[in-house]
């Protein structure tokens, strides 16, 4: 496979789920090397500047690589645009579980902290819709940050679509830019904004999220937790975030810094984990005495759904991008 062939290539399946990229890239890419091996005929040793051209040839036949992925799609990809659909799925696949986690969680327990007689059904019903709103609200803010990013790309102008050009697609009209590269640099990006979101998770004041008549105002974090403690969190936030810069400087995911990022992922979780069972991490004042026990373990346990989501995804990621 020539280079101009894998640049088309990639063109087509960047628009694909990252699934079944693998697949449609093989089988397209065995149908122009056939087609090209064909027009040459039996020329044992055709001419360098003939192949060329035949290759060239045989891509413009294809035509956008836009509309041919829509060939092999399954579902349409308009909603953001096909440059940033790829990043949009990757960040809800990422967020949304997380703020529904969270939310569900400081639901169960400022509900558990409050209500002195705490009816399921009360507890069920509150529970649901807060977590929608908070899914919704995430969805919205993710739309709209994407949506607006991916029209500032490129000098503020939107990417010319099928249909819209003047002439014939060409190949000198191909996307000939590292996308990968870009899309790896922006997952770098939005995780380096959730780890300084982290960071700052001890200085929340409750009333931020319209519960500051749990404790007056003060942390979610037990203002007695000692500054060890503290400082281990966020050490551990900056060797993510030292991964994170890692991967935005060299626009892909090494399997060593992969490892390595996995490693600190666990190594946090059971630091967090052995944090929340030997003390009271959350303020006393949230956490109601017959119940802080278990609501510990529901926040370990959380963490833990995180990490395990992390890896997974992770994984997943490399796989994809070693199969292309």
């Amino acid at each position: 496979m020539s280079a101009l062939t894998e640049i088309y290539v990639d063109n087509v399946v960047r628009h694909l789920p990252e699934n079944t990229r693998a697949d449609i890239a093989a089988e397209i890419t065995a149908t122009i090397d056939d087609t090209v091996e064909a027009r040459l005929g039996e020329d044992p040793q055709p001419n360098p500047e003939h192949t060329a051209a035949v290759e060239r040839e045989v891509l413009e036949e294809l035509g956008d690589p836009a509309v041919l992925s829509r060939e092999y799609s399954n579902s349409p990809q308009h909603f953001i645009g096909p440059k940033s659909y790829p990043l949009f799925l990757w960040t809800l696949r990422w967020i949304l579980p997380i703020v529904g986690l969270i939310a569900v969680l400081a639901n169960v327990v400022v509900t558990v902290a409050t209500t002195p007689d705490v009816q399921l059904g009360e507890l069920i019903g509150s529970t649901v819709g807060n977590t929608v709103s908070a899914l919704l609200t995430a969805f919205a803010v993710i739309a709209i940050i994407i949506g607006l990013g991916d029209r500032r790309a490129d000098g503020a102008a939107l990417p010319r679509m099928p249909g819209q050009q003047k002439g014939a697609w060409t190949i000198d009209d191909l996307d000939r830019r590292d996308v990968r590269g870009r899309q790896i640099r922006a997952e770098a990006a939005l995780g380096l904004v959730f780890i300084l979101a982290l960071a700052t998770i001890p200085f929340i004041p409750t009333s931020l999220l319209y519960v500051g008549h749990v404790n007056h105002g003060g942390t979610f974090i037990n203002p007695d937790l000692g500054t060890g403690w503290l400082l281990g969190y966020w050490g551990f936030l900056a060797l993510l975030a030292v991964v994170e810069i890692i991967r935005f400087v060299n626009g892909s995911t090494r399997p060593t810094v992969s490892i390595i990022g996995g490693i600190i992922d666990v190594a946090m979780a059971v630091f967090l984990t052995i944090a929340l069972l030997t003390q009271p991490v959350l303020h006393p004042e949230i956490t109601s005495a017959p119940n802080a026990d278990i609501q510990q373990i529901i926040t370990a346990a959380a963490i833990w759904i995180i990490t395990i989501w992390d890896q997974v995804s992770t994984w997943r990621t490399y796989r994809a991008q070693q199969s292309r």
